[in-house]
């Protein structure tokens, strides 16, 4: 009896310093990717930098969709078909870590990807703020990669009555022999975007593509 009472009295003035705490049950409210079943939300968006074989292309489209390389493909020639005119081939010069690069891209002009029906589109209007006039100037592009590296291609950039902007989502390139060949080192799909000095928005590896509207401006009228 004296022995049990000294390893209360012990247990009691450890908990109190902070030294030893006791095993209770798991309380019922635990979040739900404790679980082993269920993982969380930062293991279900993880950044792997891996190698793309497919991009979801989602946010404000009227068919959120995904990608693998033939459906790209079979896009582009729909998209020829529907308009010889549209522009699948682009030559740019921009500048690397490791220089310049003068490279030809062909794939899929980003706004027949967010806009053409015969892909995710119409654009749907989202957050039109307080004036909608125009609402479609307010929304962008979100590219993300495998490894979390993102940038934004505003739509007044890509929309074909303002800067109209020949953004690529590519899957072949030239080849020094003149061959055309898939962009098997980035990825699936790289963006390409021409006029921009350096290639910080030439996203490869992509696996997001989302169209998001900016948010109401938080300044109060004067």
């Amino acid at each position: 009896m004296h022995f049990i009472c000294r390893i209360a009295i012990v247990s009691f003035t450890l908990s109190i310093l902070g030294l030893w705490q006791p095993t209770i049950a798991k309380p019922g409210n635990y979040a739900p990717w404790e679980s082993e079943n269920k993982p969380s939300p930062w293991q279900e968006n993880l950044c792997d930098s891996g190698t793309s074989q497919i991009f979801h292309l989602y946010g404000e489209v009227s068919n959120p969709t995904i990608f693998n390389l033939q459906k790209l493909k079979n896009l582009q020639e729909d998209l020829k078909s529907q308009n010889p005119s549209v522009v699948t081939e682009v030559t740019v010069s921009f500048q690397t870590g490791s220089g310049s690069r003068t490279e030809t891209y062909y794939g899929v002009p980003l706004w027949e990807l967010i806009n053409n029906e015969k892909s995710a589109g119409p654009l749907k209007a989202g957050n039109s703020g307080q004036n909608t006039k125009n609402a479609f100037l307010r929304q962008y592009v979100l590219v993300e990669a495998t490894d979390c590296y993102g940038a934004i291609i505003a739509i007044g950039e890509i929309h074909p009555n303002f800067e109209a902007k020949n953004v690529l989502v590519a899957y072949d390139k030239k080849a020094s022999d003149g061959a055309v060949e898939l962009l098997t080192d980035e990825g699936f799909t790289r963006l390409v975007v021409p006029d921009d000095k350096a290639g910080g928005r030439y996203i490869s590896n992509i696996r997001n593509i989302l169209v998001i509207s900016a948010p109401a401006s938080p300044l109060k009228p004067k």
